[in-house]
C-alpha cells in the first residue's frame, strides 16, 4: 500500500533591501517551536540570522549565496528542494527568504509547475515586507519593488513606528491600489502579526471585494487594471487569448489574477499568471444565490484599460446564430 505524501507548506518571504525580512523571520523563528521550520536563505553571503539563532536551529538552515534564486539558481533550488524532501521528518514547514532584488514570481515557479516539487511542497503564501518610509521612492525607481508587491499575497508594512498615522494610511491605500487582492497588514520590529500572516493560505478565498465595473490606477509607470464582466466567457477561447497575450506581452505584465464566470460552467475558474506562464483552473462552485460575474486584475507597466477591454471582449461567449 502506497503511503500518501502530505506536501509541506511553503512561505516565500520577499521585500526590497532593508524592508525588515530578516527581522521578521528572526521573530517568527523565536516564537515558534524549535525545528518547526526549514529555512532557505539567499542573501549573497550576508549574515541574515544572528549567530545564536543559527546555532539553535542550524540543521534546518540552508544558504544559497552563489547568485539570486530568481536567476541562475533556479535549478539549484529544485535540487535542494528534492534533497530536503528526503529529510521531511526534520521540519514541518519551509520558508524561503529571497534576496532584496529577487522577483518572487520566478522563485515561486517550481512550486506551481514542477510535478516533482509540487508532490512534496505546497506554496501557501508569498509575503512581502514593505518599508513604510521608503516604499514610494522604491516604487518610483526600482522594477524589483514593483514586481515584489504585485505578486505577493500578503503585504506587511514594516517600520510603522517611523511614520505618522496619515503617512501609514497613504501607504496602505497605495498598496491596495497596486495589488487589490493582497491582504495588507502592518507591524514593527517589536511586534509583527505572525499568526495572521502564517494563517493565510492563497487561493482559499476565491473572490475580490468591491463591485466596480472597471478601475484603472497608475503610479508612475506602474498600472493596476480591474475589469468586471457580467456576460460569461467562452473558457477555451479566453484561455487561448490569454496564453497568446502572455507569450507576447509577459515582460510588461507583473501579475494577472481573476475569478472567471464561464458559460455553462458550475465552477468559478481561477485565472492567474506566474512569470510568462498562465493557468486557468476550476475552483469552487458558484452558490445558488451568488451573482455570477467575472473580475480580472492586471498589474504591470503602462497598461491601458481600452486595450484590455477589447482583448477580453473577444473571448466573451456569443451564441451561434
Amino acid at each position: 500500500m502506497t503511503t500518501q505524501i502530505q506536501p509541506k507548506p511553503v512561505t516565500i518571504l520577499t521585500g526590497f533591501l532593508g524592508a525588515g525580512k530578516t527581522t521578521f523571520l528572526n521573530e517568527l523563528l523565536m516564537a515558534g517551536e524549535k525545528g518547526k521550520y526549514a529555512i532557505i536563505e539567499n542573501e549573497f553571503g550576508k549574515e541574515s540570522i544572528d549567530g545564536e539563532l543559527v546555532m539553535e536551529i542550524s540543521d534546518n538552515i540552508f544558504e544559497m549565496s552563489s547568485g539570486c534564486l530568481c536567476c541562475n539558481l533556479n535549478e539549484d533550488l529544485v535540487d535542494l528542494l528534492i534533497d530536503l524532501s528526503k529529510k521531511s521528518g526534520n521540519f514541518e514547514e519551509l520558508i524561503i527568504e529571497t534576496t532584496g532584488i529577487a522577483d518572487p514570481s520566478t522563485v515561486a515557479l517550481p512550486f506551481l509547475i514542477d510535478p516533482l516539487v509540487t508532490r512534496y511542497y505546497q506554496l501557501q503564501r508569498v509575503v512581502c515586507l514593505v518599508d513604510a518610509r521608503n516604499i514610494a521612492y522604491e516604487l518610483e525607481t526600482t522594477e524589483e519593488a514593483r514586481k515584489q508587491i504585485s505578486f505577493s499575497d500578503v503585504l506587511l508594512i514594516s517600520k510603522t513606528d517611523l511614520v505618522s498615522d496619515e503617512e501609514l494610511a497613504g501607504v496602505h491605500n497605495l498598496l491596495k491600489e497596486i495589488n487589490p487582492f493582497a491582504v495588507i497588514l502592518s507591524g514593527t520590529k517589536e511586534h509583527f502579526p505572525h499568526q495572521s500572516i502564517m494563517g493565510y493560505i492563497r487561493n482559499q478565498s476565491e473572490h475580490f471585494s468591491g463591485g466596480e465595473q472597471k478601475k484603472e490606477k497608475h503610479h508612475h509607470s506602474l498600472s493596476s487594471l480591474t475589469l468586471t464582466f457580467d456576460r460569461p466567457f467562452d473558457i477555451p477561447k479566453l484561455k487561448h487569448t490569454m496564453m497568446v497575450f502572455m507569450a507576447v506581452q509577459s515582460a510588461d505584465i507583473y501579475r494577472v489574477k481573476g475569478i472567471v464566470y464561464g458559460f455553462g460552467e458550475k465552477e468559478k475558474f481561477v485565472l492567474q499568471s506566474v512569470a510568462e506562464y498562465l493557468a486557468m483552473t476550476p475552483g469552487k462552485e458558484w452558490a445558488e444565490d451568488e451573482v455570477r460575474r467575472s473580475k480580472i486584475v492586471f498589474i504591470g507597466r503602462n497598461l491601458k484599460m481600452k486595450g484590455f477591454e477589447q482583448l477580453l471582449g473577444h473571448a466573451l461567449y456569443t451564441a451561434e446564430k
